[in-house]
């Protein structure tokens, strides 16, 4: 691989009057960082290779940009076009490159590239909307971002964000009053640096990192110790740092960024004691963080994009542990992403149309080995954190359960991969490096109620999705109600199933299991105000291990909607060992479809009596085939 990748030429200075980046060395992924990646890992030497292909991908989709928005009048008419931007980042380079490194690899900078210049790209014979404009005209401030940082001379007009100036990577000039024009010129010269605009002037401190009158500086998320590579930004400022949607401006109060740094400065140290995950590589994948609101107090939402590389989405954890976990996830993901964009691991693969284990809808094959990956770094970070001293006997029971779930999430999921994924020559060694990672993780030792609860919460989840996303043929269910109606044999075969688009079940059971077994005393707490995160009371019980008054509670449930795949796959947990329940964890959706027509006709029976007669039925068409 080439260590400095692509350059941008055709800057001020004369570098040449080609506009186009100069054709560098190929990206070439050595053998040994293939194979450190494979295994879940990564030093900084393998991660440096991703990062640089991620830099010269990035400066192919800003060329793009820069030719396609320069096909159109500029957005504004006091803007220059969109070849100067470019020219002043060459200038930058010039002057600092890892300056400019800094910027492009910023991750709202991806999601801004990529999602722009598809609007650019596919906009009607009438060109671009005045927002697509606009949008692309935020190539200026990027550029301004980077020549600040490596402090050159420079002026550029830049588009307003708000009523203020947001340099991506930077930070956030407020602007005094209400300017006239949605433009402002920021800039640098012998006295200093500014933004200057119609109604006034912020100077800008010579510490872009610091707050300033008129500057909010981007903040950083960092650990006693830690270089600033893994010291990510806390982005509460730039449009662009959601990769589903543009956000508004919206600083962070001092407590809540009080609070977002203790959690941090507490869990790093749980990601850098990592035996199967090079901490400092994984640091290097972890850029920025965008806090998110809370969504429930029983779950933790993080998110990252493909697009977006060192970006993390992430409503404030409860437990450093939580953040922890959620760090070492989403670098596992923007890892394999870029290696990806590198290496061809499979063809297609881009149906949603599998199981997932750890997820509530169907797949595409791509996702499976995105969630692979990322669980297995995380199965081997729940087993090493077992052996940090002073871990307590809850903490050790938490590690043991959650280990224990996401590595069998895990062979489950390769096991699809490797029944229904065209994989590359490439692809197969990946997969057989990552199967000798979980090799090792499948034999620690858990004890057996960690294992035992960790094989109900996948039993869980795989019935409430057959229940939730399946749908029975109707004649052949139709039949199956006919046979338990009428006493006469069973149909020869269960009933075909297809994918359906249907509503997304919480995964509720687990969340109360994971908080019960790590923190009994918030478990009571919840379950003195169920309905604060979507539980019920029979998913309390459950929970607590009461099996009977949970299978009351269901039975309940599903009387007052039959079609609640909630309730049925709780029943069906709370169900002792037997027929009844062996054919709910495997055909739940039969028995769900079965009931709701016998309901119709007329002639309900009682849930768990009629998945114990449609058992019952199927076995006696076994015997007679």
């Amino acid at each position: 691989m080439s260590d400095a990748g692509t350059t941008l030429p055709g800057g001020r200075n004369g570098a040449g009057p080609d506009p186009c980046p100069a054709p560098g060395a190929r990206h070439l992924l050595r053998g040994r960082h293939f194979l450190q990646l494979a295994q879940g890992g990564g030093g900084r030497d393998a991660v440096a290779a991703l990062r640089s292909a991620q830099r010269s991908r990035r400066l192919v989709l800003l060329r793009a940009l820069v030719e396609s928005a320069d096909r159109y009048a500029p957005w504004h008419a006091s803007l220059p076009a969109a070849q100067e931007a470019w020219a002043l980042l060459a200038d930058a380079e010039t002057a600092d490159r890892e300056a400019v490194e800094s910027v492009l690899l910023h991750p709202s900078v991806g999601s801004w590239l990529s999602r722009t210049l598809r609007e650019l790209r596919t906009e009607a014979d009438a060109g671009p909307a005045p927002a697509v404009l606009g949008d692309a005209a935020r190539v200026h401030a990027l550029a301004a971002a980077a020549a600040l940082r490596a402090r050159v001379p420079f002026r550029a007009v830049v588009p307003l964000t708000e009523r203020g100036v947001l340099l991506p990577s930077l930070g956030y000039a407020t602007l005094p009053q209400n300017p006239a024009d949605p433009v402002a010129e920021v800039f640098r010269d012998h006295g200093g640096s500014g933004v200057r605009c119609s109604s006034g002037t912020v100077p800008l401190p010579a510490d872009l990192t610091r707050d300033a009158p008129g500057w909010w500086a981007l903040r950083r998320l960092r650990a006693p110790g830690v270089e600033p590579a893994g010291a990510p930004l806390l982005d509460d400022l730039d449009p662009w740092r959601h990769f589903l949607r543009r956000l508004p401006v919206a600083r962070l109060d001092e407590d809540e960024t009080r609070r977002w740094r203790r959690l941090y400065e507490d869990a790093w140290p749980l990601v850098a004691e990592q035996r199967r995950i090079d901490p400092e590589g994984l640091a290097d994948c972890l850029l920025a963080v965008t806090p998110l609101p809370d969504r429930s107090p029983a779950e933790v939402f993080s998110g990252s994009d493909p697009e977006a590389f060192g970006g993390l989405l992430l409503t404030r954890p409860a437990r450093p542990v939580d953040l922890a976990v959620a760090l070492v996830h989403e670098a596992q993901h923007s890892k394999l992403s870029t290696l990806m964009d590198l290496v061809a691991l499979m063809r297609g693969g881009r149906e949603e149309t599998h199981y997932a284990p750890w997820r509530a809808d169907p797949r595409p094959l791509r996702g499976m080995l995105h969630g692979v990956y990322a669980f297995l770094g995380v199965a081997a970070f729940w087993f090493a954190l077992r052996e940090r001293p002073g871990t307590t006997d809850a903490e050790r029971a938490a590690a043991d359960f959650e280990g224990a779930l996401r590595r069998g999430q895990v062979e489950e999921g390769l096991g699809t991969l490797w029944a229904h994924a065209v994989l590359t020559h490439a692809g197969e060694r990946f997969l057989r490096v990552m199967e000798g990672t979980l090799a090792a993780v499948l034999k620690e030792t858990v004890p057996a109620a960690a294992a035992l609860a960790a094989e109900e919460a996948r039993d869980d989840h795989r019935m409430v999705f057959r229940l939730s996303q399946l749908r029975c043929a109707g004649a052949q269910a139709e039949a199956w109600a006919d046979a338990l109606a009428d006493g006469t044999p069973a149909p020869p075969a269960f009933p075909d199933v297809t994918l359906r688009t249907g509503p997304l079940t919480p995964d509720v059971r687990t969340r109360l299991v994971r908080i019960r077994i790590g923190d009994r005393e918030r478990f009571e707490g919840l379950r003195a105000d169920p309905g604060s995160v979507g539980a019920s009371p029979a998913d309390y019980a459950w929970a607590a291990g009461d099996r009977d008054a949970a299978q009351a509670g269901y039975r309940r449930l599903i009387a007052e909607n039959p079609a609640d795949p909630a309730a049925w796959a709780g029943l069906a947990l709370s169900l002792p060992e037997g027929r009844a329940r062996g054919i709910l964890l495997h055909r739940p959706e039969l028995v769900s479809a079965v009931y709701r027509l016998l309901l119709l006709r007329g002639r309900p029976r009682p849930p768990h009596t009629l998945a114990a007669l449609i058992a019952e039925a199927a076995d006696r068409g076994a015997t007679a085939g």
